[in-house]
């Protein structure tokens, strides 16, 4: 070790120490993402494909092998035995060749993900045009072994810098800066992920050249290419996150919506049993033998009222208007109010309805605020039905004052849960909007929020 450090100086023993703890962590990375890939890959049920992952493992593993060839070279750069003689030529071409392979790399990246995958033939141009400025810098690599006009050896075996050596440099830094220039023109044509590979791998590295242009002593290329690497495994590590968690909300939705197109052939399925129209005459025939019962009479049209109302919209897989749904709403109300009487205060709130809800969507969450929360108090309570516009989507609120969950059985918690899960399926699988419930010890908010498309008439 000693003989190292007299070969070499601190400054390099200490760059060795780094890129070895460097290829360390490369290679938990390695591990880490390649097995992570091959679970998501090869799940039984819903595999997830992560995109870009080859692309970062094999920047991984490249950046792995350009540490490590750079460390024999250091470690071997300044021996005069015969081993070391030909160990520091080999890697050090190879740290030379890895290096362009890197620039050509992240080109390529650009030119699939960005130029071609967004039709852009210019762009594409562009990008095989710079590819090709690498043919130069390759050319001139290959002949320093008999020239040495990139890099050359001294008698002592040590490395030293050739009279072309800026050539190459320079042209890594054009390729660098050319990259970022596509990262800042083209940046609204790609995902937030890979403007992070492109702007962290096309920075920091060239800062890295940058900073090696004039101080050679330390390889600061190398240093920057493996800051690089860990910063793009955090990126990556949350991308990957993010990736999951959007799979996971796309199978509830699809789960969502498949759960509600087996409720709507149900319910297709009973309409057809039970027979609307017959039900429905058959309550006007009883109704006609009550005219001399009024209350009797009354009950027996509101819950036809009821009846009527329901089978139309358990038959519609489309939007309705807010007005009809709430039609809906206040056939129930009529019906309530014979079981309830004066304990049941019901308040509108209107501020507009010219707007297109999923059909049994409000009257739901009305008749869980009435059966599950004003209900459960014997002195009642009320209910407010409100509605408003504000940034662009409109609000529904159902709002009771009732016991909130605190006051109310197991069964009419798994009661309440199916209607709200019912609910949220219908603005789920027509992409209208979304359902929040506001809980508080004095009762619930039921709000449906619906996106201003929606804004319309039948």
């Amino acid at each position: 070790m000693q003989n190292l450090i007299d070969r070499n100086g601190l400054p390099l023993f200490i760059q060795i120490v780094i890129e070895l703890w460097n290829s360390v962590f490369l290679l938990v990375m390695i591990f880490l993402t390649s097995i992570r890939n091959q679970i998501d890959t090869h799940k039984k049920t819903n595999p997830v494909d992560i995109p870009y992952t080859k692309e970062i493992v094999l920047f991984y593993n490249v950046t792995l092998v350009y540490n490590l060839v750079n460390v024999i070279g250091v470690i071997f750069n300044g021996s005069p035995s015969a081993v070391s003689y030909w160990l520091v030529r080999i890697f050090d071409f190879l740290y030379y060749a890895v290096g362009a392979f890197q620039t050509l790399f992240f080109l390529q990246l650009i030119k699939i993900s960005i130029a071609q995958k967004n039709g852009l033939k210019r762009l594409e141009t562009a990008v095989t045009a710079m590819q090709m400025f690498q043919i130069p810098a390759l050319i001139l690599l290959v002949m320093t072994p008999c020239t040495g006009i990139l890099y050359r050896f001294d008698e002592n075996n040590t490395y030293i810098r050739g009279p072309l050596f800026f050539c190459w440099h320079i042209m890594s830094i054009i390729s660098f800066l050319f990259i970022i220039i596509v990262y800042i023109a083209e940046r609204n044509k790609t995902d937030r992920f890979l403007r992070q590979i492109i702007c962290t791998a096309s920075v920091i590295p060239s800062l890295g050249f940058i900073i090696n242009t004039s101080y050679s002593t330390i390889s600061f290329n190398n240093i920057s290419v493996s800051i690089t690497a860990l910063i793009l495994f955090i990126f990556y590590e949350k991308y990957r996150t993010d990736v999951l968690l959007r799979r996971t909300y796309q199978l509830q939705i699809q789960f969502d919506k498949q759960a509600l197109a087996l409720e709507q052939s149900k319910n297709a399925v009973l309409l057809a049993q039970i027979q609307p129209h017959f039900i429905n005459n058959s309550l006007m025939a009883l109704r006609s033998k009550c005219m001399d019962y009024p209350e009797i009479y009354e009950s027996i049209t509101k819950f036809s009222k009821y009846l009527r109302s329901h089978f139309e919209a358990l038959g519609d897989t489309k939007m309705i208007s807010f007005v009809r749904e709430m039609e809906n709403v206040e056939a129930y109300l009529d019906l309530e109010r014979e079981n309830y009487g004066s304990r049941l205060q019901v308040e509108y709130n209107i501020e507009y309805d010219q707007f297109l809800v999923p059909a049994l969507s409000v009257q739901p969450l009305v008749e869980n605020a009435v059966r599950h929360g004003i209900g459960t108090y014997e002195c009642g309570g009320s209910v407010c039905i409100r509605t408003f516009r504000h940034d662009e989507k409109i609000y529904i609120e159902i709002i009771d004052d009732g016991s909130g969950m605190n006051n109310i059985t197991e069964q009419q918690k798994k009661r309440r849960g199916i209607g709200i899960n019912n609910v949220r399926a219908r603005l789920q699988y027509l992409n209208a909007g979304e359902l929040e419930m506001i809980h508080n010890e004095h009762g619930i908010t039921a709000r449906i929020i619906i996106r201003k498309k929606q804004e319309e008439t039948e």
